[in-house]
């Protein structure tokens, strides 16, 4: 095969694996590789309806547009801002509201565990530190932050301070994981952070 074959070939072969992946991203909008920085992409965010019952992580999900890429960030966003008036009105409620919007400092994923760390919001919310409480605040942030498949878990702060967030809510602080390589939040597909 003469060299002239072989770089015709290779770049057929390039432009049909471009091809492939254009198509697939365009088919699940979900993806943000098919998303422009900027674009809006909907997520969702899971609050309580109504009376738990006997379960106390019980919470649903509720669709929330925001700008991409950094779409865990704006989840955590829109979770921290709680229910709307119409959805209040629709009977959900929750650890989160106006007064804690705003809270959210900062969001990175390292090896597939998403940090996130707040503002310290337990004055606004006391009773969070019961168990019960501690169950509903804990899955309202962890369903949030795991529907995203670069996230299997999540680990969150007070200013920093794993301590200071888990001691409030009366738990153990997750052990601290050895991370190879950080991210930045992007979305589903994840782009290594700057060093």
């Amino acid at each position: 095969m003469t060299r002239g074959g072989t770089t015709a070939r290779l770049c057929a072969l390039v432009a049909a694996a471009v091809a492939v992946v254009a198509v697939e991203a365009s088919a699940d909008p979900g993806r943000e590789s098919a998303r422009a920085q900027g674009q809006t992409v909907r997520v969702k965010v899971f609050l309580p309806r109504g009376d738990p019952g006997p379960r106390c992580d019980r919470v649903l999900p509720l669709w929330r547009s925001v700008r991409g890429p950094a779409v865990l960030t704006g989840a955590m966003r829109e979770l921290l801002r709680g229910p709307t008036a119409a959805e209040r009105r629709r009977g959900y409620r929750g650890w989160f509201s106006t007064r804690t919007a705003g809270m959210l400092r900062s969001v990175r994923i390292e090896r597939g565990v998403a940090y996130i760390d707040f503002a310290d919001f337990s004055p606004l919310v006391p009773n969070a530190s019961s168990s019960c409480g501690s169950a509903l605040l804990l899955a309202q942030l962890d369903r949030t932050a795991t529907q995203f498949p670069s996230v299997r878990r999540a680990v969150y702060s007070f200013g920093g301070s794993r301590h200071a967030f888990y001691e409030w809510l009366q738990r153990s602080p997750p052990r601290r994981l050895r991370a190879r390589r950080a991210t930045r939040d992007v979305g589903r597909r994840l782009r290594p952070a700057r060093r």
